[in-house]
């Protein structure tokens, strides 16, 4: 009796010691409102039961205000989609590092690449990586942006004149081949799993695995995960995706470069840098698989939802597609099978315009993690605890209102003259993140999806039935689409 008596005591004396060491969480609740949710599990409940709908956090707002606190299980967030409180937090030295449960969910899924490390070691690794992000380097994927577009281009002349069709998953795989191949070099293409779409699977399951042990913290527990049957799955992907990038590395560890003859470009890739500073010590084979899977991961879906919302938009706007299409049958004047270059790219002004407007209402990354290394004061006036985790609502960031006026929920390419974008604030509009954390990639990115939309929308004219009110979004690590558009093609001349 005595001896439980006493563990009843050390129980009792245990939980009060856990409330007093996160008194000022609870303290910032008496600042910033917002829903409880339930014991353990918190608001994350609520979320699952929405299907992961993005926008339940948009009524939550209504409720509380564009800034307000949540609990995903026992760990606070504090979720944002104010201009000045993302300007604050992201200008801050003290928000710079992701959640620690971000950073542990895509190590277990990707291993340790650039989107999971912190501090100084995320510093060093951004500077060791930023080169293959470089303009010289970006501007020699030209020929494989060209190529894999042609290739999709041949898929969809199959889809002319048969009514409306799902072409998401097309443009998936060719973003998934470009993403591979820049990164890993074009010899992944002789690859059965690269062939057969195998790789893309396994990846896809990592990826989605990923946001499960986000909004799950639980299930980054190996016991637990086995439990749940999600342990075995997710060891047979990473297996898949680690063993022929391990393959590539070794491939390329046993060749010995021409300097003279290879570009400076070609030894600024991700491969050859990896390879490079695993020869120097300074990588692991982990870091190295980690860091390949990491770029390909966070650039082949991001880029292929920049490339389809905006197709489905220039579809359910004609006005919109007609203005894009003058201008590059201006530049492009002949159909078919062209070749995009630099100094083309250079002269689509109004396209860019679109590009931007779709991914203001859609951004290809809906929220961004970060996590206070110390307390940091916002300018209204709010103290932010040290080990907060924070949540920028970039999707209502860029439609909020007070920002972008009464019809911020409009597509309207012209938000983006000149005239019109220099009133807007600074932090309303980051697709690409800002700061010292910016997306390396961005480049990178807008490139590769110009390619293919001129290709595209100077080869074919889209039509919807789909509207805006269809749109619901699912919130992964890059936006999904509960209910996906369909799209009909009819040729150009």
């Amino acid at each position: 009796m005595i001896t439980l008596q006493l563990w009843i005591a050390v129980g009792i004396l245990a939980w009060i010691y856990f409330l007093w060491s996160r008194r000022r969480f609870y303290l910032l609740m008496l600042r910033v409102k917002g829903p409880v949710g339930y014991p353990f599990l918190g608001s994350v409940v609520g979320f699952l039961r929405n299907k992961r709908n993005i926008g339940l956090a948009g009524k939550v707002a209504e409720k509380y205000g564009p800034t307000f606190l949540m609990w995903m299980g026992t760990v606070p967030v504090l979720v944002t989609s104010e201009p000045n409180v993302i300007q604050d937090i992201l200008t801050s030295p003290h928000c710079l590092d992701k959640s620690q449960t971000a950073c542990n969910a895509i190590i277990m899924n990707s291993g340790p690449g650039i989107l999971a490390l912190r501090g100084s070691h995320w510093v060093e690794r951004r500077r060791k990586m930023i080169p293959a992000f470089k303009k010289n380097v970006v501007m020699s994927f030209l020929p494989i942006f060209n190529e894999e577009t042609n290739s999709l281009l041949s898929v969809l002349d199959t889809f002319v004149g048969q009514g409306e069709r799902e072409i998401l998953p097309n443009v998936l795989n060719w973003s998934f081949r470009t993403a591979y191949q820049t990164t890993l070099g074009s010899d992944v293409k002789a690859n059965t799993s690269f062939k057969n779409g195998t790789l893309l699977k396994n990846f896809k399951y990592t990826m989605e695995n990923t946001t499960l042990a986000i909004l799950f913290p639980l299930v980054q527990n190996r016991t637990i995960a086995k439990l749940l049957g999600i342990e075995k799955r997710r060891t047979e992907a990473t297996f898949v995706v680690n063993e022929l990038t391990k393959t590539l590395i070794e491939e390329k560890m046993t060749n010995t470069p021409d300097e003279n003859q290879e570009s400076l470009a070609i030894r600024n890739t991700v491969i050859s840098r990896v390879v490079e500073f695993i020869k120097s010590g300074e990588f692991s084979y982990e870091d190295a698989e980690g860091e390949c899977s990491i770029m390909v991961g966070a650039s082949f879906e991001t880029t292929a939802v920049t490339v389809f919302s905006t197709l489905t938009f220039l579809a359910m706007f004609p006005e919109y597609q007609d203005a894009a299409f003058v201008e590059l049958k201006d530049v492009f004047p002949n159909a078919g099978d062209f070749e995009v270059s630099n100094d083309e790219i250079q002269k689509l002004v109004y396209l860019d315009r679109v590009l931007n407007e779709s991914l203001r209402l859609i951004p290809a990354i809906p929220l961004i993690a970060r996590e206070t290394s110390q307390e940091v004061k916002l300018s209204n006036g709010i103290l932010l605890p040290k080990s907060l985790t924070l949540c920028l609502d970039i999707f209502h960031t860029h439609r909020n209102k007070d920002s972008w006026g009464p019809e911020a929920d409009k597509f309207n390419p012209d938000n983006f003259l000149p005239e019109n974008i220099s009133k807007i604030h600074q932090y309303a509009y980051i697709p690409f993140n800002k700061g010292k954390r910016s997306c390396i990639g961005m480049k990178y990115a807008e490139i590769a999806a110009k390619v293919a939309l001129s290709k595209i929308l100077r080869n074919y004219k889209l039509s919807t039935s789909f509207r805006t009110e269809d749109f619901v979004f699912i919130e992964n690590l890059s936006i999904d689409f509960a209910k996906k558009p369909l799209l009909e093609l009819q040729r150009r001349d």
